[in-house]
């Protein structure tokens, strides 16, 4: 039996209605259904994002991850199945949460409790739907960026802020992770 290990380049992990989907349709021609409930996505949805004038990369837009998937909760073992076949991750995390650092941690805990290797993949962390944030949750995002020791880019799909800052990111990393 063959099984592919290798799908995308990048792969957008998150909690469901993160913004994974609006933002994989926003840097790439894929066009995932994308719907204001969780777990709209139940496979992977690949992207080639158009990087510059002549380089391309790939990306996966992930299901959505909740707190137990490394267990099987809410099909979290299918979906981690996927995380491991990606080069880098992009952690997504919603603006409006109320504990990005929280939030993280669960993400980072379910990767890690699945499997050693993707707690050592390179990744970052992307918030999204930075364009709804008010002055209190810039503060906390603020707070946030000095306190965590990886990147952090903002973003939004939507209207568009950030998301070059973010496509440069994510292509740095995937030349510095170096061949698959």
């Amino acid at each position: 039996m063959l099984e592919l290990k290798l799908i995308a380049d990048v792969g957008l992990v998150g909690f469901p209605n993160a913004g994974k989907s609006t933002l994989i349709s926003t840097i790439s021609a894929a066009r995932p259904k994308i719907a204001d409930y969780p777990f709209t996505t139940l496979e992977p949805n690949l992207g080639i994002v158009r990087y510059r004038e002549y380089d391309s990369f790939t990306v996966a837009d992930l299901p959505g991850l909740i707190e137990g998937a490394h267990e099987g909760r809410g099909l979290g073992t299918k979906f981690l199945r996927h995380v491991e076949r990606t080069r880098v991750l992009a952690v997504i995390i919603e603006c409006l949460s109320e504990d990005f650092g929280r939030d993280l941690d669960i993400l980072r805990n379910e990767l890690s409790s699945y499997s050693g290797e993707l707690a050592q993949k390179p990744w970052f962390v992307a918030l999204s739907k930075s364009d709804v944030a008010d002055s209190e949750t810039e503060e906390r995002m603020r707070t946030f960026e000095e306190e965590i020791e990886v990147p952090v880019h903002r973003f939004s799909s939507v209207s568009g802020v950030g998301v070059e800052a973010l496509k440069d990111a994510m292509w740095r990393l995937v030349q510095e992770s170096g061949s698959p």
